[in-house]
């Protein structure tokens, strides 16, 4: 069976339009890059347009628009049950979005198409949505946004021009377009320079260093307590306690106590309505950002 994988995502906003470029890393899982001795590589891929969610035409998009017309491929795919399921029965609409990459014949990440969801393929637009950045952010980044050729060179125009910022690209679209009106030639944006390197740097530009943290002593902490005993942690088969009060796990605060309460209840833990909190008067060393 031949499918699309998607390795990353990287959309593209423009101020003018308040538009976004869709460009995903994907290939096909048939196709492999020329390895050493002869011997296939990996799995080739390449940053490519997805517009198969923008108006017809369109290179950019509105966000709701992408994310309607997203929502309208399900419904069609549910309203026709046109799709099998492995026992060769009508799809049930639950099936469709549990195993939505099945039907779509798409992999999302790694995994396989029936472990690729309705939310996970969604996921992959809503999230490059928030997260799509400017011409000029991507700059900065050492990544290019260029047109290219997808058969023969412009006559008289380069094969591939990169753009800097937002009106170079409105420029450079215009003549695109023009050349393919006139000669029924195709041309397509990616990334440069090279697949491996923008994808380390697009990674590289969402790692946070992690906050400073200093020593802090008080003479006092607070612990989750059922009277006799205090919580260390919970597990998979319960909790883990200890026999005094003293040795459970210790709070800051008394609000950072209550917090971490709430939360044992809100997911219904094991007995996490009978721990209460309490203040033990010892001293305590406490790591806190500085």
């Amino acid at each position: 069976m031949s499918y699309d994988i998607i390795y990353s995502k990287q959309f593209v906003k423009l101020r003018r339009t308040r538009e976004v470029i869709p460009i995903l890393l994907s290939g096909s899982n048939n196709c492999y890059e020329i390895g050493r001795g002869g011997r296939d590589g990996r799995r080739a891929r390449d940053w490519n347009l997805m517009t198969y969610y923008n108006r017809k035409g369109k290179i950019s998009e509105k966000p709701e628009i992408i994310l309607k017309n997203l929502d309208a491929e399900l419904r069609k795919y549910i309203r026709n049950r046109s799709g099998k399921n492995s026992t060769g029965d009508k799809a049930k609409p639950s099936d469709i979005r549990n195993r939505w990459g099945w039907y779509a014949a798409v992999v999302v990440g790694s995994g396989n198409c029936g472990s690729t969801s309705w939310n996970k393929w969604y996921g992959v637009f809503a999230n490059g949505i928030k997260q799509a950045l400017t011409i000029e952010e991507l700059g900065k980044l050492g990544i290019t946004l260029n047109f290219f050729a997808s058969c023969t060179s412009p006559n008289g125009y380069p094969p591939s021009i990169p753009l800097k910022n937002e009106q170079d690209y409105f420029a450079e679209l215009k003549k695109w377009r023009e050349w393919k009106d006139n000669n029924q030639k195709g041309f397509y944006l990616t990334f440069g320079p090279s697949d491996d390197i923008v994808l380390k740097r697009l990674r590289a530009s969402k790692h946070r260093t992690p906050a400073e943290k200093v020593s802090m002593e008080q003479d006092h902490y607070f612990v989750l307590t059922d009277g006799s005993s205090s919580l260390i942690k919970y597990t998979r088969r319960g909790y883990r306690y200890s026999y005094g009060k003293e040795g459970g796990k210790k709070f800051r605060t008394q609000k950072d106590a209550e917090k971490y309460r709430d939360q044992l209840l809100s997911k219904k833990r094991y007995k996490a309505d009978t721990w209460k909190v309490e203040r033990i008067d010892r001293p305590c060393t406490f790591l806190v950002a500085s």
